[in-house]
């Protein structure tokens, strides 16, 4: 590895005890992106799914969503009605959930993170690396516009 470049994996990643599929997940995403992508929380909760006001961890523990307002699910999370219109748009049938909200994979998780984020990280960099000139890749910074990556940059 280059001297001048950073090794992701020289700091520790956040580890808490009786999470072993989250302390994977927070260590292979720590590999993959760089720690000033997300704003720091001493937790760095991993979610699995979430449905209304609710998120659940790979390990089953059921969290509050306190993330209110940053990125808002005014709706709650999965909303089932919502979902059937989507779905019936799409010509594809409907949730077999019955209630109001479907446990679902998490969409929006500010200040958290979803394996799912981490498994595009690990696809994008494996198919970058395999071309020409892409062994240089080690990280991948996300965002939402041509700005906001000038500015991260």
């Amino acid at each position: 590895m280059n001297a001048n470049i950073p090794n992701p994996a020289a700091t520790p990643a956040i580890q808490h005890p009786g999470e072993s599929t989250s302390n994977e997940i927070r260590r292979r995403l720590q590999a993959v992106e760089p720690k000033a992508l997300r704003t720091f929380t001493p937790s760095l909760a991993v979610l699995a799914k979430s449905a209304g006001s609710y998120h659940w961890t790979p390990e089953g523990r059921k969290l509050a969503d306190f993330s209110s307002g940053v990125l808002v699910a005014n709706l709650g999370h999965n909303p089932t009605r919502w979902w059937n219109r989507v779905i019936q748009y799409m010509g594809l049938g409907a949730l077999k959930e019955a209630g109001e909200y479907a446990e679902a994979v998490t969409l929006t998780a500010y200040n958290a993170v979803t394996e799912l984020e981490v498994q595009a990280c690990e696809r994008l960099l494996a198919n970058l690396k395999a071309q020409p000139g892409g062994g240089r890749m080690q990280q991948v910074l996300w965002s939402a516009s041509g700005s906001e990556a000038i500015q991260k940059a």
